[in-house]
């Protein structure tokens, strides 16, 4: 365990009226794993990264790193930490990549030989060596938002926050960022805090995902895990043959037919595969042909709407 949330309230006070941001939170962040924070706008998401990264005092309670609380731990914990803003606030466009760079490490307290030991390293590994001397404003989106995860990283932080780092990128470029922070995780035993709204992204890259509404945890868990709560069964057979409604009733209680040329489509929900296995051991014995059979599992945006539409006060199975 790297950091630890007790008990996180933040209340902001305008005016004499006050607002609940976040209210009495507690969870933990393990090190070296990627961990997701999602929520709607105003769920309290942007209180909370500004509360872990020590921007924001708490009204109560704590976090503590390795035991020790940040508010007293000051400089030293931002030793320990690497931000990346959403919108690649923290360069300079009219600077190359490595003007940028070394401006920075020097901010830091990092000598000559370390910056430029750790650009080359870096530069290497996100594919911007070449680049290093090109002005910043002629970069593509891509290219600014792995300068800026390259600067976060100068001083080897143990935890890097990333706010929608995947934003803007092409198919390609997105595909390649997920690599380097599967890569920073697993094999550098960096814990990546990632906020974003591209569900597919934290879907292919978080070991767990707190979602938050309406300043309380709504779910903590695995992506796995949060699938499998809200899997909606659905299972889709494909046969050679028009099958009457009244036949396949026989074996589903809960279903959609749809017809073309001599195929049925069968939709159907179960929650047990046994009833699939029934199904489909007819259809066998009475030579018929099955042309497909596969599961339409939830994705994690499908799954996310459950929890922020409208009059979802609170998810039944949590």
């Amino acid at each position: 365990m790297i950091l630890k949330v007790n008990d996180l309230t933040k209340v902001y006070r305008n005016n004499r009226k006050e607002e609940l941001a976040l209210d009495s939170i507690n969870f933990h962040v393990n090190e070296g794993e990627i961990f997701s924070i999602l929520g709607e706008n105003g769920a309290g998401k942007t209180t909370l990264i500004k509360l872990m990264t020590n921007l924001l005092t708490p009204s109560k309670g704590e976090i503590l790193y390795q035991g020790k609380n940040i508010t007293m731990m000051g400089k030293d914990y931002y030793k320990k930490i690497g931000v990346v803003l959403e919108g690649n606030r923290n360069l300079y466009w009219y600077l190359s990549a490595y003007e940028n760079i070394y401006y920075f490490g020097r901010l830091l307290g990092l000598n000559k030989n370390t910056i430029e030991n750790r650009a080359n390293e870096l530069l290497g590994f996100f594919g911007l060596y070449n680049e290093k001397d090109k002005k910043v404003g002629n970069f593509s989106r891509g290219m600014q938002q792995k300068l800026a995860i390259i600067i976060s990283l100068l001083h080897e932080p143990k935890i890097l926050f990333l706010d929608e780092p995947t934003l803007g990128l092409d198919v390609l470029s997105k595909r390649d960022m997920i690599k380097k922070i599967r890569y920073l995780s697993r094999n550098d035993n960096v814990t990546v805090i990632i906020t974003s709204h591209q569900l597919d992204v934290i879907e292919k890259v978080a070991d767990r995902v707190l979602i938050l509404k309406k300043g309380k945890i709504e779910f903590l868990d695995t992506v796995f895990s949060l699938k499998k709560i809200y899997s909606n069964n659905k299972y889709i057979i494909k046969v050679e043959k028009i099958l009457d409604e009244s036949y396949i009733k026989n074996y589903f209680n809960k279903f959609n037919i749809t017809y073309s040329g001599n195929t049925t489509q069968i939709e159907a929900y179960v929650d047990d595969y046994n009833f699939i296995n029934k199904f489909l051991e007819c259809m066998i014995k009475n030579d018929i042909c099955i042309n497909n059979v596969s599961k339409d599992s939830n994705s994690l945006e499908d799954i996310m709407y459950t929890f922020l539409k409208p009059g979802s006060d609170k998810v039944e199975s949590i």
